[in-house]
């Protein structure tokens, strides 16, 4: 996709990249299991697909100069 990057100015192409979001739990026994016992709670109550979407974030990143930029936008990232 063709976008301006106020980065380096100019328009040009963009890709769209998907990245998991850091965990708030740690990483010991207790604390993965309490994400477990989280994501299943929040996957019953509204569903796997819109569950797992809390757990990502969407960037757009120029091909030039290779600028990250956060677009949690549209109606899957409400």
């Amino acid at each position: 996709m063709n976008r301006y990057c106020s980065n380096c100015g100019k328009t040009c192409e963009h890709i769209e990249i998907v990245k998991q979001k850091k965990s708030p739990y740690g990483k010991s026994r207790k604390e993965q299991f309490k994400a477990f016992i989280s994501g299943f709670i929040s996957g019953a109550a509204v569903g796997g697909a819109l569950a797992s979407l809390e757990l990502i974030d969407r960037y757009v990143q120029c091909t030039q100069c290779r600028h990250l930029t956060l677009e949690n936008k549209g109606e899957e990232f409400q």
